[in-house]
């Protein structure tokens, strides 16, 4: 009874350690997505260049420009 209780708990744990890996590579989207939007409105503020390449970038992504 306590084999199976045990198995049980490993089970659990290795799912949540991949639910967590999960997590932490979404974090990592974002955060590499904030910085693509800071840097995209860095572009922005240069002039018409960056207007330019922002309005390909929502295009590439399906956003109306």
């Amino acid at each position: 009874m306590f084999e199976l209780f045990a198995v049980g708990l490993e089970m659990q744990k290795r799912m949540i350690d991949v639910q967590m890996q999960g997590v932490e590579a979404a974090r990592d989207m974002v955060q590499a997505a904030q910085e693509n939007a800071k840097a995209g409105m860095a572009a922005n503020q240069a002039g018409e260049a960056g207007l330019t390449a922002m309005k390909s970038w929502m295009k590439l992504w399906g956003m109306r420009g």
